[in-house]
């Protein structure tokens, strides 16, 4: 199945955001191809990315579910997004207007689901990348196991049931993550789209030992919300050379694309680190 995109389209971006937070048992990227195992198949569901399609494959057996994984993969790369428009408003801003110039068409890489993208935000509270990936990994591990050598994200259900903190995280952390998996459980919270940003991020501050950040960065990739700012961002305030509040002032002008302004200041830090280096 091929899906087209609308350029402009920066895949290396949206391939390369996503292999550095791939869980091994899940998900693997491979020469431009993002690979995501899916329940009901031995077979990953295999996406072939470049800056003008998207080729999928769908595993044998799970056709009757293409139109579902398919709005997950439309999800996952950002499809529906105007990056004409977008960049536009943004290229705009003096503050922007380099980094839009340099890589235009990136998009907020989204979820292939929501809750579990919520449960890695939590886990990457206050630490890098690579540690918050690597206890995602962990509580897959423990958790996910389906008992015929392959693995699963364990459900809301299941991890509403478990003492996350027993992988070796705080135990505030811990315990917002199973606080979390009881409300969707229950169906007090939808991590999706389907739930208005701003009762998204209410429910999620309202829940101890997820914060500001944290809730931005959920209603931005999970909630597809395209302001979503988390403006205590480290990487935002060292890039802006600001604080949380002149990052907010400064980011009145990007509204109503101020998630895409946070890809824009993230890609520009890393093509700053990779200069260095």
């Amino acid at each position: 199945m091929r899906i087209s995109v609308r350029a402009p389209f920066d895949a290396d971006w949206m391939v390369g955001f996503l292999a550095k937070r791939v869980i091994p048992e899940l998900e693997s990227v491979r020469d431009a191809t993002y690979f995501r195992c899916v329940e009901g198949s031995e077979r990953p569901l295999s996406v072939r990315v470049t800056n003008r399609t998207l080729s999928v494959s769908i595993p044998d057996g799970l056709a009757d579910q293409a139109p579902i994984l398919k709005e997950h993969v439309r999800r996952v790369f950002d499809l529906d997004a105007d990056s004409v428009a977008i960049d536009a408003h943004l290229g705009a801003h003096p503050r922007l207007r380099a980094a839009v110039s340099r890589s235009p068409g990136l998009r907020v890489p989204g979820a292939f689901d929501g809750f579990e993208l919520a449960v890695r935000a939590i886990l990457g509270q206050q630490v890098s990348v690579a540690r918050a990936t690597a206890l995602a990994r962990m509580i897959v591990q423990r958790y996910g196991a389906t008992g015929d050598g392959r693995w699963v994200f364990p459900s809301p259900d299941c991890l509403a049931r478990q003492t996350p903190a027993e992988i070796g995280m705080p135990g505030r952390r811990g315990e917002a993550v199973r606080r979390l998996a009881e409300m969707v459980a229950r169906g007090d919270l939808a991590v999706s789209a389907a739930m208005p940003p701003n009762d998204l991020r209410k429910a999620l501050t309202g829940i101890a030992g997820i914060g500001p950040w944290t809730a931005q960065y959920i209603a931005m990739r999970a909630g597809r919300d395209a302001d979503a700012f988390p403006d205590s961002d480290w990487v935002i305030l060292k890039q802006l050379g600001t604080t949380a509040a002149g990052a907010r002032k400064m980011a009145e002008a990007w509204r109503p694309y101020r998630a895409y302004a946070v890809m824009y200041i993230w890609a520009s830090a890393a093509a700053a680190r990779v200069k260095a280096a």
